[in-house]
């Protein structure tokens, strides 16, 4: 029965003063006068003495004012006569508590959770006669007023470190509003963008790119502009782990980056929106929404933004061609400028139901629609070796594109018991759909500028990826502090991809049958996977096993070329951390892992860049497998130092080849021999009086890579250094800050090439509503115009240079907003299957 509030001065009998909310009993409770009337002297003692032959409990669940089960509430019991604590407990992820073993006595529980009034309940009567009491639901009322305190106080840093992982606090950067993920991502820790083609992590290639828990299908240069499509403003945080354990996909030689996009945790309707304007050499305006429905058994929830981003790419070449004796012959001089106006909406719809208490299920369908117009022109100048130009090439490079990024899940969780035994299941699809238009028309000249000869080229090229994959996970706790957990998983792709070259004379186009293709790859994995964990006083460790089997089947449909490959591997990971007292914490760990060559790397087809150059695949690739092991020491639970290294054989690298006869150079991906990696890294965090919070993430690294290339012995090793300063600043306290941020990295090595170091400086002042919900921020990034790419290669026959520019420093003005109901509610994490295969779609 309900027990309804009273707005008297003076409280019924039994029923506590502070009392936050209503209490469901299983029975009618008496009074305390009705107790002292009524209850004999024998019957108490009667109750005393049979007390010890039953096993007394109380049991009840809590919750919030529309029914939402809450987590981590404080459950205390009290006797009613003296309100003296007796016993603790904590509620679970169902909102239920317990307690076991109780004596007879009349009593009272109170609960407490941040963001709500402290609830105190009527009393209750545990006895022989009723040895088992359910107060059912106890439901708490929010306090807005302490919720509101807790979210304004409540400030992350931008850089945070855990035991396993890097946080990149996205949401609450000044210097990332505005922006894309790829613009937050070149400021994160040990991360290197080349702008058109790929993402390193410490020196490393073969990075996992996830999205909440699920790989993006995108690759190369298609994963680059997709993420240059989405704001910043939909991202809570980017998780950098370069030490996975065997629950999640073996892919990713260099670890993973998951990008956890917002997910709003209150009840009722809200949510937020912001709008941003950039400009640097050209404009970047964006707007996003979020939105959120909680209701008892219904959670909806959905976001859009639509970017239309003017960028460049600004290029220039370097290469010199020899004849025999390595005797100089000429000198390619060639610089790109590269517009390229995009237009990106990424939409997200998502439904969780709850069946029962222990059962929910979900569904989620991601839609992303890019559209890209490239101008491009390129100069290309051919001197003879003592600077007299020979010729020159003039390219107009126009190309169209649209894309179709689509993907659904249904996933399900059940809950077994309390103590944490469940079932998830996923099951996803996604179709990725690409179509490209490009016209190359090149102009040729002189040395005196008169017009020698001309060509024009049209290429057409479509492709399609379909992923499926289904995948369960089990975890046991075995008793408190140990636990197993067990998972399958199964994933077919298939890719098709067709390109047409066509010759455009004046009589009209003609097909290239050479250089036209058509290929189709196809896919599957299955995986199956076994963690074991123990928490000891002061020691946990967890040991886990995965195996995965592939089967991969290829065919150029125009040549009549086939391949098929078949191979399994088991992939062990081990972890292991102790406490030595309250300041020290030893941390190591041991994986190896697997890298598996994209469908961009796979597919042959030759893209061009210019009539000098070309961008090739290569369906022979192998899989590269690593062993890392890491060793991480903590010291006050912030200081922490981090010592590295991993093993990679058959790495898969971007080498370069030239033709020093007809002058063309072409990229193309191969296997290396080996690839040796020591880091060195630490993470200071510096607090200055509570107006200044710094941190300094800084790290040495030595890369080497050997292997015979081209004829020869390639041996590239360099020791390294990458430092990072983020600072932010509380000016007043009328809801002002600012940040200033910066890094620097050294030159390294990286397969055929060396980098040569790179720099960025951004900075940011940003005014909060006085009610919180609005924020108004102005940023800078790139101050000095420093973040660049520069490559050299000095190898067998090429000695080139190459140094590439994009629009890098901007001023982005936005706004954001929140509206809606404040109370918070217990987030569902949701995870899809497809983990590794989304990554390497093209």
């Amino acid at each position: 029965k309900q027990i309804p509030r009273h707005s008297s001065k003076s409280p019924p009998l039994g029923e506590r003063p502070d009392t936050g909310g209503s209490v469901v009993l299983v029975y009618q409770t008496p009074t305390h006068s009705a107790m002292r009337k009524k209850l004999p002297i024998a019957l108490l003692i009667y109750s005393l003495l049979h007390s010890l032959a039953y096993s007394q409990t109380l049991t009840g669940r809590v919750s919030d004012e529309a029914g939402k089960f809450l987590e981590f509430a404080n459950v205390t019991l009290h006797r009613a006569v003296d309100s003296v604590f007796v016993k603790a407990a904590l509620s679970d992820n169902q909102g239920q508590f317990e307690f076991e073993n109780l004596s007879a006595g009349q009593f009272f529980v109170r609960v407490t959770q941040v963001g709500y009034r402290r609830f105190s309940s009527p009393a209750f009567v545990i006895n022989a006669e009723n040895p088992n009491v359910n107060l059912r639901v106890l439901a708490l009322v929010q306090d807005t007023k302490n919720l509101n305190e807790v979210v304004v106080r409540a400030q992350k840093p931008f850089l945070e470190r855990k035991l396993d992982r890097l946080i990149v606090n996205v949401e609450g950067s000044i210097v990332s509003t505005g922006t894309s993920i790829l613009e937050v991502l070149e400021r994160s820790p040990g991360v290197v963008v080349n702008q058109e083609s790929s993402i390193n992590l410490k020196g490393k290639q073969g990075v996992v790119v996830m999205i909440d828990g699920k790989p993006t299908p995108l690759s190369g240069a298609d994963l680059i502009n997709y993420l240059k499509g989405v704001p910043s403003a939909n991202i809570e945080r980017i998780e950098i782990i370069t030490n996975p354990s065997a629950k999640y996909d073996a892919a990713g030689n260099a670890g993973i980056i998951d990008i956890k996009f917002k997910k709003d945790q209150r009840e009722g309707f809200n949510g937020n929106y912001s709008l941003s304007y950039g400009q640097g050499r050209y404009y970047k305006p964006t707007a996003s929404a979020n939105v959120n429905f909680r209701k008892k058994k219904w959670n909806l929830f959905g976001n859009y933004s639509i970017s239309m981003p003017k960028g460049f790419t600004m290029f220039y070449i370097n290469r010199k061609f020899f004849g025999e004796n390595r005797t100089l012959t000429s000198v390619f001089d060639q610089t790109s400028l590269i517009k390229m106006p995009m237009k990106i909406h990424n939409a997200k719809i998502g439904a969780d139901y709850y069946l029962s208490k222990k059962t929910v299920i979900g569904v989620m369908l991601n839609g992303n629609w890019f559209g890209l117009n490239r101008d491009g022109f390129t100069n290309s100048i051919i001197s003879e070796p003592n600077g007299a130009v020979r010729s020159t090439a003039e390219t107009d490079n126009l190309l169209k594109e649209k894309r179709f990024n689509g993907f659904a899940n249904v996933n399900l969780k059940h809950t077994f018991d309390a103590k944490g035994k469940e079932l998830t299941m996923d099951a996803d699809y996604g179709s990725y759909n690409a179509a490209t238009d490009q016209n190359f028309n090149t102009n040729y000249f002189n040395a005196g500028r008169s017009p020698i000869a001309a060509e024009a080229l049209r290429t057409a090229q479509s492709g399609n990826i379909a992923v499926r994959s289904i995948k369960a996970d089990y975890v046991h706790p075995i008793k408190k502090n140990e636990k197993l957990e067990a998972g399958l998983k199964s994933s077919l792709v298939k890719t098709d991809n067709d390109i047409q070259f066509f010759d455009v004379l004046s009589t009209g186009e003609q097909l290239d049958t050479k250089r036209s293709n058509h290929f189709i790859y196809s896919e599957n994995v299955n995986a199956a996977y076994v963690n074991y964990a123990k928490e000891f006083k002061k020691t946990d460790f967890q040991v886990g096993l995965r195996l995965e089997h592939t089967v991969t089947h290829g065919e150029q449909v125009t040549t009549g070329e086939k391949f098929s490959r078949n191979y399994a591997y088991l992939f062990p990971s081990v972890f292991a951390n102790h406490k030595f007292d309250k300041n020290n914490q030893l941390s190591v760990s041991y994986s190896r892992r697997i890298d598996r060559p994209s469908y961009r790397q796979l597919n042959p087809f030759r893209i061009f860049v210019d009539p000098f150059t070309y961008v090739v695949g290569d369906p022979t690739l192998r899989p590269v497998l690593t062993n890392s092991f890491e060793v991480n020491h903590t010291f006050k639970e912030k200081y922490v130092t981090t010592l590295s290294y991993a093993q990679s054989k058959q790495v898969i690298t971007d080498i370069f080849a030239q033709d020093d006869a007809t002058k063309i150079s072409y990229q193309i991906p191969a296997n290396l021999q080996d690839f040796d990696q020591v880091n060195l890294g630490v993470t200071i965090p510096i607090t200055f009086k509570k107006w200044l919070n710094s941190s300094f993430i800084g790290s040495v690294y030595w890369n080497k890579y050997s292997s015979p290339l081209q004829g020869g012995n390639l041996v590239n090793e360099y020791t390294a250094w990458d430092a990072r300063v983020n600072n932010s600043f509380i000016i007043g306290s009328k809801g002002w800050s600012a940040e200033l941020n910066g890094f620097y990295q050294a030159r390294n090595a990286w397969g055929l090439f060396i980098i040569k170091n790179l720099a960025q400086v951004s900075v940011g002042v940003q005014k909060t509503s006085k009610d919180r919900k609005s924020t108004l921020k102005l940023a800078m990034s790139d101050l000095f115009y420093t973040n660049h790419i520069a490559v050299v290669v000095n190898y067998q026959n090429m000695d080139f240079f190459t140094d590439r520019r994009w629009d890098s420093r901007v001023a982005t003005l936005s706004f954001s907003r929140r509206f809606g109901s404040n109370t918070v509610a217990q987030a569902r994490r949701r995870n899809s299957g497809v983990e590794d295969e989304k990554r390497r779609a093209n």
